[in-house]
């Protein structure tokens, strides 16, 4: 057995036992799932693909795509993706990653030394989980050059409010005096890493979501009976059921393309990835509440735990719109002669 197979097997298991419906709607009423984080943490499976020098259990970073996927696909709520990206930011700089659930900000803030320390200040907007975690990871930059700030979250208020997904995000603000520890420097491209690293994990997520709906609607079209039989049998349904089939396979393509995407960072690529995926959302879920009727509108059925994060995290670090001029402008940099070369080469 491979070592990706290990973990897949693993993270389905725990997921399996430990993340039901009634875990995702308790965490939508504000329950957080403790049990379930630490679950994952004693596995080493919150800090995959992250070198043990930065605190993480080493490894490939295709192993936290692949739990950030596995776990997206049942609709965990838990900043496993956010975690992860703090993590990664931490390893760049040469920063040793806090323990526990950590979240990102990427919002404008101005960072001055002030005796020993350095103050920062600024409005963090729509932080996901920052209710949940000790540890914001800041990413800024100023005419020095480019920072990540550790800061704690203890003593800041927070205003916290839900994504469409139920998940929590929080708006506040930041000033406080942080000791040398805490501040790292970095080169320019420390920001573009945040929203490319955002962008990949918000790509995973929606495919192991996609696949998910996939799943429920060609079972729920086998059981539920029309006129006799399953409609599964009527041509219209395995119509939309091969539409669905198609655009989940690209999605799975796409997301597989951004194992080798995260080292050396591959922009292009990752605006590919999001694009296509982010694209697909709106057929994928119209195909699957068709196919569910009316049931899979209620809050009761598990079809809306996956299509609610779906339109949540496909407007998340660049919609499609961003990423295809994105794609576009990369494109004609490469000049006519070239766009041959640069399709073939990408993914």
């Amino acid at each position: 057995m491979n070592e990706q197979q290990l973990i897949t097997d693993t993270i389905r298991r725990i997921l399996q036992d430990q993340c039901t419906k009634a875990t995702v709607d308790a965490a939508e009423a504000g329950v957080w799932p403790a049990g379930l984080w630490q679950t994952l943490e004693d596995n080493g499976l919150t800090l995959a693909g992250i070198s043990e020098a930065s605190g993480g259990t080493g490894g490939e970073l295709a192993a936290s795509l692949l739990i950030i996927r596995e776990a997206a696909s049942v609709g965990a709520p838990l900043p496993l993706a956010e975690t992860f990206i703090a993590a990664r930011l931490c390893e760049l700089v040469g920063a040793q990653m806090p323990v526990g659930p950590v979240t990102v900000s990427g919002s404008a803030f101005t960072l001055t030394q002030e005796g020993a320390g350095y103050r920062l200040q600024g409005q963090a907007e729509s932080v996901a989980f920052a209710n949940l975690c000790s540890t914001l990871i800041v990413v800024g930059s100023d005419a020095s050059g480019a920072y990540l700030c550790l800061v704690p979250l203890a003593e800041i208020s927070q205003e916290v409010t839900q994504t469409m997904a139920g998940d929590p995000q929080s708006d506040f603000a930041i000033n406080c005096l942080l000791p040398a520890s805490a501040v790292f420097a970095s080169d320019a491209g420390l920001s573009n890493q945040l929203w490319c690293l955002g962008a990949a994990t918000r790509s995973v997520m929606m495919a192991g979501a996609m696949t998910s709906i996939l799943e429920q609607s060609v079972q729920y079209a086998m059981e539920r009976q029309q006129f006799g039989r399953p409609i599964a049998q009527f041509q219209a349904i395995q119509q939309q059921l091969a539409v669905l089939a198609g655009e989940v396979a690209a999605c799975q393509r796409a997301a597989d393309s951004l194992n080798e995407a995260l080292v050396p960072l591959n922009e292009f690529d990752i605006a590919i990835a999001k694009a296509r995926i982010s694209e697909a959302v709106g057929s994928a879920t119209d195909i699957a509440h068709q196919v569910h009727g009316a049931m899979g509108y209620t809050m009761e059925h598990g079809l809306n735990l996956r299509t609610r994060r779906l339109w949540s995290w496909r407007d998340e670090y660049g919609n499609e719109d961003h990423w295809q001029q994105s794609i576009g402008r990369y494109v004609v940099t490469q000049g006519a002669d070239n766009t041959w070369k640069t399709i073939t080469d990408a993914g």
